[in-house]
C-alpha cells in the first residue's frame, strides 16, 4: 500500500474512531456515565464533560475530536502541515487509547464484572481504533524517512 492509500486508511479509521465517540457520548449521557479516569470522579456531569472537560467514561472530548478531524485534513496537503498531521494523529490515537484504558468501565469489561454489549462494542472500538491511529501514521512516517536502497547491480 502506498502513501496515499495508508493516508486514505488514517483517515478511514478516524471516521470509524469519531463515529464511535459519538454513540459513546450517546450511551453515555443516556447512562450518565461520566468520566472517572482512573477512578477519580471529577464531579462532572457527562454532558459538560464531553463540552468542556475530558470527556465521558465512552469517549473523548469534544476539543479532540475536532483537532483529530483537523489533523485528517492537514494530512492531505503537502510539506510540513502533512508531517504535523500524521504526528497530531499518532499523538491522539495514543492519549485516546490511554484515556479509555484509564475508565472504571474498561476495567469492568475486562474483568469480571457484566456490561451491557453496546458499552462493551464501544469500550473495544476505543481501544483498536486509537491503536491503528498510532500505527499507521507511523508507518508511513517510517517510509519517508527510511534509507534507500541501492538498486542490486546484474
Amino acid at each position: 500500500m502506498n502513501s496515499n492509500g495508508r493516508r486514505l486508511a488514517i483517515t478511514g479509521v478516524s471516521g470509524l474512531y469519531l463515529a464511535t465517540a459519538a454513540l459513546g457520548t450517546w450511551v453515555a449521557w443516556r447512562g450518565e456515565m461520566a468520566g472517572r479516569p482512573f477512578g477519580w470522579d471529577l464531579g462532572m456531569d457527562p454532558v459538560p464533560g464531553f463540552f468542556i472537560g475530558l470527556g465521558t467514561a465512552l469517549s473523548a472530548p469534544l476539543i479532540l475530536l475536532i483537532a483529530l478531524a483537523t489533523a485528517n485534513l492537514m494530512l492531505y496537503m503537502k510539506g510540513r502541515p502533512a508531517r504535523f498531521g500524521l504526528i497530531a494523529v499518532s499523538v491522539l490515537g495514543a492519549g485516546f487509547l490511554v484515556g479509555m484504558l484509564a475508565e472504571p468501565v474498561t476495567w469492568a469489561m475486562l474483568g469480571k464484572g457484566r456490561v451491557d454489549g453496546l458499552i462493551a462494542g464501544v469500550v473495544i472500538a476505543n481501544i483498536v481504533l486509537p491503536m491503528l491511529l498510532v500505527l499507521l501514521p507511523a508507518r508511513i512516517q517510517s517510509e519517508k524517512t527510511a534509507i534507500p536502497r541501492k538498486p542490486a547491480r546484474t
